[in-house]
């Protein structure tokens, strides 16, 4: 009987109990192993038994009395590379033992595998399939020849004679190339099972720490899967505790629900009461449980006895104490491989019908990530086709994204004329809102340099001002549009009761926030009676002038109300209409003094000297706040802005006449921000651009040299046209703050006389206030005359002042409304320039970074520029290679799956 040849007690005793004795589990275990010979294992999971343990575990010994197979145990020569066993029965009269070498499909243990090129891997591979020993009846030495050759083949170090300190040839220690060794005979059953190399706990002579390192990637490679049963080897001569395979066990099987423990070397170790305790499942339960074996001893290795003899051995030991206190189907070699033949069985049983399905999906993920990473090109003119069809896709993409088609885009960040459109919104709004550098004035009743027609502005309107309601809103709390100037306003705080009773019409810097006091006179009666005894300081204006507030209007409420406790109608008026108190030539003491019985006819003298008083002790601040403070400051330096340049470009033109230079002095410091801000958001609709189209090149080719190519000349290309769109920016700015100021805008004349007629019907309105004239009945006027104002030819005086102020006054309102006009004008055409000329000339130029990559201009690329452009990524070129190969073996399993379906 040979060496490795089982006895036919034992095989019968085998085979009556092999889970694979009937034909169909038969076709499953040819199915799963032709599908892993494909290399199928890599890609779908196909059940396995993997075998793992430290070196000296007993690994190799525990594999020849398991399969029946001489491996060399003492020296360690299997431990190199994974082996996998496979035992088949089969009618043959005589056993026949083949060997083959499978390439590894990954790189399990990366240092291992030496940097080849494709011409040397191919030439191994070749080698690989030449290499091919068969032999009936194997014996050790005859398996020592085969692992001799294979390890040639895959280039590991071994001596080159049996001599003690011989020189070794070859190049590395291990590789994860599969040994695979069949055993098929009519006495053999069916089995499977792996053996990886040994994991090292320390440092051996030779061994480096990244081929230390490289095992134990090499074991858990096998771990992993869900589908490996894990059969970790313990020797029963070490502690247990410190064995590293348990500890990868428990990493990679966290809950033990695939791990089965064997106890070795049971018949030498000096631990039985911690090996009883594991066996028992007591101190490191498992879910498969404990199996306990007994290997061959050195002298029963050198007599080479059977494999009867091994195993009656075997039972007998354990039938001794304090072995037999353990259920007879956890001792030894028979017992374990009936449980590890019956969980491999019931795997595959459960996997195999899901394996088609697994393979023709990962098939489909396969070609659909080799369309992904595009075809090869080698030539020029493949990589000019390559470039050709990406500039198509892209072109196209941003074509769509440019004009606002959406429909075809997946992704939010590819809308780009969206984003364009936004930030050119915010742009218009901000040079509206914010683009002037203070604001301008409307004409309004009531107060120089304010509008009627506020309310109706929005937001985008910032020359409007708050409406003149009754003279009211002056101290109102009421929030205004950020960048719109709001002027003074009466009706609230400490000037309400004053414009009901008050005519003010001084431009005196002394009358500085002060309250007077006025006469109202009862009609009815005859009567009349003083409404203020007190004169002081205004809480709301103490921190005005009038050159601040513009004070040259006619202040004054409605003209008459009723009085509900007399039942009389009272008009407003003062004992000398054409003046007021601050033309007063009083003294300070006079005119200030805190006294009831203060003269009427000394507050309204006509003399025109007006002295600077001695202010009185401010009164304490009232709890109402005027909120429009900050405002009406700003607002007010435009006035001050036209007064300061009149002063500075003063020359030999007559008074009251305007020098040419001083307009496009203010309007210069009108528009000093409009570069800047301009600039400012060409940047951000570039710099979102670029964003985008980055985006798109992600999205038509992915990652990888090609796509970094094209975003780098993108950038190229989007930064010469950015240059020029700011230089665009500058020279237009240029042009305004340098040229002559001058439009054929006829709105520009229309906007003018607006503000005239605007300021003529104020004028007119405190006239009617003034003169205090009773209104026509509007029947005698007819049905358009429903308002009229009545002129008083007596006093034909007042309506002069209110329609022609002084001179000074006249010309600074003229410069106001001729230079907001002009800003208008200029600021739209503005807008419209950066919008227009310089955004969407960069986002449609033929040229620029939105367009410039198309077919036509890969066509007009030159050879060495496909080259530079379209040349391929190393780890591209790798990963399609590895793709290919993935897709080869896959439809290999298909066809192996779809052989064997039929029949189940």
């Amino acid at each position: 009987m040979g060496e490795g040849q089982p006895s036919a007690v034992d095989s019968n005793t085998l085979l009556n109990e092999d889970p694979f004795r009937n034909q169909s589990t038969q076709r499953l275990f040819e199915a799963i192993d032709e599908l892993r010979s494909c290399g199928a294992n890599h890609d779908v999971g196909l059940p396995e038994l993997v075998i793992v343990g430290d070196q000296s575990a007993g690994k190799s010994s525990l594999l020849q009395s398991l399969t029946d197979i001489p491996f060399p145990v003492a020296d360690r020569l299997c431990t190199r590379f994974p082996t996998r066993i496979v035992s088949r029965r089969t009618p043959e009269r005589s056993e026949v033992t083949r060997i083959s070498i499978e390439p590894s499909v990954l790189d399990w243990a990366g240092v291992f595998v030496s940097d080849e090129n494709r011409e040397a891997r191919a030439k191994r591979l070749e080698a690989y399939r030449d290499f091919a020993y068969s032999s009936p009846n194997i014996t050790a030495d005859g398996f020592r020849q085969a692992i001799d050759e294979a390890k040639e083949l895959m280039d590991i170090k071994r001596p080159v004679s049996t001599k003690e300190g011989a020189p070794t040839v070859g190049n590395r220690n291990f590789a994860s190339d599969v040994l695979k060794v069949e055993i098929s005979g009519p006495n053999r059953s069916y089995f499977s099972i792996l053996d990886v190399p040994g994991v090292f706990q320390s440092l051996t002579k030779g061994l480096t720490a990244e081929e230390k390192d490289g095992v134990r990637n090499m074991v858990a490679s096998y771990m992993m899967p869900e589908h490996s049963v894990i059969i970790c080897v313990a020797s029963g001569t070490n502690d247990l505790a410190n064995q590293a395979t348990f500890d990868m066990a428990s990493k990679y099987d966290p809950r033990l629900q695939r791990t089965i423990g064997v106890i070795t070397k049971c018949d030498i170790t000096q631990h039985k009461d911690q090996i009883l305790s594991l066996a028992q499942n007591q101190e490191k339960h498992l879910d498969h449980g404990w199996f306990v074996v007994r290997n061959r001893t050195p002298p029963e290795v050198a007599s080479s006895i059977s494999s009867v003899e091994r195993h009656n051995r075997e039972k007998a030991f354990f039938e001794l104490e304090p072995w037999n206190k353990l259920p007879e189907a956890r001792r030894g070699t028979q017992a374990l491989k009936r449980y590890l033949a019956g969980i491999l069985c019931r795997r595959i049983q459960e996997t195999f019908p899901s394996v088609l399905s697994t393979i023709q999906r990962r098939q489909a993920v396969t070609v659909d990530q080799l369309g992904k990473l595009g075809s090869s090109r080698d030539s020029v003119e493949e990589k000019r086709t390559y470039l050709t069809e990406l500039a198509q896709q892209l072109y196209s993409l941003t074509s769509q994204a440019l004009r606002g088609r959406y429909h075809g885009l997946s992704k939010e960040s590819l809308k780009l004329r969206r984003f364009v459109r936004e930030a050119n919104d915010a742009f218009t709004s901000k040079m509206i809102d914010h683009g002037h550098s203070v604001p301008f004035h409307t004409p309004q009743v009531g107060i120089h340099g304010s509008s009627e027609n506020s309310k109706k502005a929005g937001p985008s309107q910032p020359f409007a001002t708050p409406t003149n309601s009754n003279f009211g809103g002056f101290g109102s709390s009421e929030a205004k549009p950020s960048g719109h100037f709001v002027t003074p306003q009466y009706g609230t705080g400490a000037f309400a009761t004053l414009a009901a009773t008050t005519h003010v019409r001084s431009q005196a810097p002394s009358t500085r926030g002060l309250e007077f006091q006025g006469i109202i006179e009862n009609k009815g009666t005859g009567k009349s009676s003083k409404v203020y005894q007190t004169i002081g300081v205004m809480q709301d204006f103490k921190d005005f002038s009038f050159e601040e507030l513009r004070l040259s209007d006619s202040v004054q409420a409605n003209p008459s109300y009723a009085d509900p406790s007399s039942g009389g109608s009272f008009t407003a008026s003062t004992s000398q209409p054409q003046s007021s108190p601050f033309d007063s030539t009083s003294s300070s003491e006079d005119l200030f003094a805190n006294n009831s019985s203060t003269s009427t006819s000394s507050l309204f003298s006509t003399s025109t000297s007006t002295p600077r008083p001695s202010y009185p002790t401010t009164p304490a601040k009232s709890a109402t706040t005027n909120k429009s403070t900050s405002e009406t400051r700003q607002a007010s330096r435009i006035y001050a802005w036209i007064r300061e340049e009149i002063g500075n470009c003063r020359g030999t033109e007559l008074q009251g006449t305007l020098n040419p230079d001083v307009l496009p002095a203010l309007f210069n410091r009108q528009i000093a921000d409009w570069k800047g801000t301009a600039t400012s958001h060409f940047n951000s609709v570039a710099e979102l651009t670029t964003k985008v189209l980055e985006q798109a090149v992600h999205t038509t080719c992915g990652d990888g040299i090609t796509a970094d190519n094209i975003k780098r000349l993108l950038l190229q290309t989007a930064r010469v046209s950015e240059d020029h769109g700011r230089s665009l920016i500058y020279q237009r700015f240029n042009e305004l703050v340098t040229r002559h100021l001058q439009t054929q805008n006829p709105i520009f004349e229309i906007n003018i006389r607006d503000a005239r007629l605007a300021r003529f019907k104020a004028a007119l309105e405190r006239y009617q206030r003034r003169t205090l004239s009773s209104k026509a009945d509007p029947k005698t006027l007819g049905p358009n005359a429903a308002n009229p104002v009545i002129i008083d030819l007596r006093n034909i005086t007042s309506l002069f002042e209110e329609l022609h102020m002084s001179n000074a006054q006249n010309l600074e309102d003229d410069i106001h409304d001729t230079l907001k006009s002009y800003y208008e004008l200029a600021l739209y055409d503005f807008i419209e320039f950066v919008t227009q000329q310089v955004v969407e000339s960069y986002l449609n130029d033929p040229k620029g970074p939105v367009l410039f990559f198309n077919p036509t201009y890969v066509a007009s690329l030159s050879s060495k520029a496909i080259n530079e452009l379209g040349a391929e990524d190393p780890n591209i070129v790798k990963e399609r290679a590895e793709k290919e190969a993935t897709l080869a073996r896959l439809q290999r399993a298909e066809e192996i799956a779809l052989k064997y379906s039929w029949r189940f």
